[in-house]
């Protein structure tokens, strides 16, 4: 029986959990406004003492490594990879946006959608075709409005704003948007939308069972796009150039 122990730090709701299998342990919720690897790693610890585990019995690491917020992200992630490296522990790297379809109980719609608010009026999304027990992606991790978001639904065989389940607080971040639009839409509620360190740990063991690459050296964060810092600094590159 696999112990996992995981983390979510891709926004303002990050968590720790440590879960055998598909069961969790203990999970813990930290205010990610307030994010640092001081804190993270304290409960950590605290987390372990609680169950009565040691690090040493851990048998997998997994973490959240985005899209999401570019500071927890890669607070996340550098913490996680030490940790690996200093205990010579498997790391899986795991897509939020795919973690999060584990949030929906039932699995019971057609399709799922997992929207995070990526600020500057956009969104983070990917798009699931739920089929039994499987999941196919059918439209990939990106970025863009909420407009070029329900277009890209709008565009899959077979949609119908009634048999989607949509997540994230992207989609409370523009529900009156999404509502005026798709009136019949079925938006999760703000507490089953943030993503949790439970659900990475869930897709983690599912991608580790599957082969994929653990690593520490493999896991780096998924930004989908520049930070404002970066377009700020494009910007004055460019200027200085003309």
């Amino acid at each position: 029986m696999s112990l996992i122990l995981a983390a979510d730090t891709s926004t303002a709701i990050n968590s720790v959990a440590l879960c055998r299998e598909d069961a969790i342990l203990a999970e813990a919720v930290i205010d990610g406004r307030r994010l640092h690897s001081e804190r993270l790693l304290p409960t950590v610890q605290w987390l372990l003492d609680e169950s009565g585990v040691a690090l040493a019995q851990v048998d997998l690491l997994a973490i959240s490594i985005g899209p999401g917020s570019f500071t927890g992200l890669r607070i996340g992630a550098a913490t996680w990879k030490g940790l690996a490296f200093a205990n010579d522990l498997p790391l899986i790297g795991v897509p939020t946006l795919d973690a999060m379809t584990h949030l929906l109980p039932g699995r019971a719609r057609s399709y799922v959608a997992t929207v995070l608010d990526a600020r500057m009026k956009e969104v983070f999304f990917a798009v699931y075709r739920l089929d039994g027990g499987a999941r196919e992606k059918v439209a990939p991790d990106q970025v863009g409005s909420i407009a070029h978001f329900m277009d890209t639904l709008e565009a899959l065989p077979g949609f119908d704003p009634a048999t989607v389940s949509l997540l994230g607080d992207g989609v409370h971040a523009f529900q009156e948007a999404l509502w005026a639009r798709w009136p019949d839409a079925a938006l999760a509620s703000p507490a089953q939308s943030a993503p949790r360190a439970s659900a990475v740990a869930l897709e983690g063991l599912a991608l580790h069972r599957a082969g994929a690459p653990s690593s520490a050296d493999a896991v780096n964060p998924m930004y989908l796009r520049k930070s404002q810092a970066e377009v700020n600094r494009d910007k004055r590159l460019a200027a200085a150039a003309n």
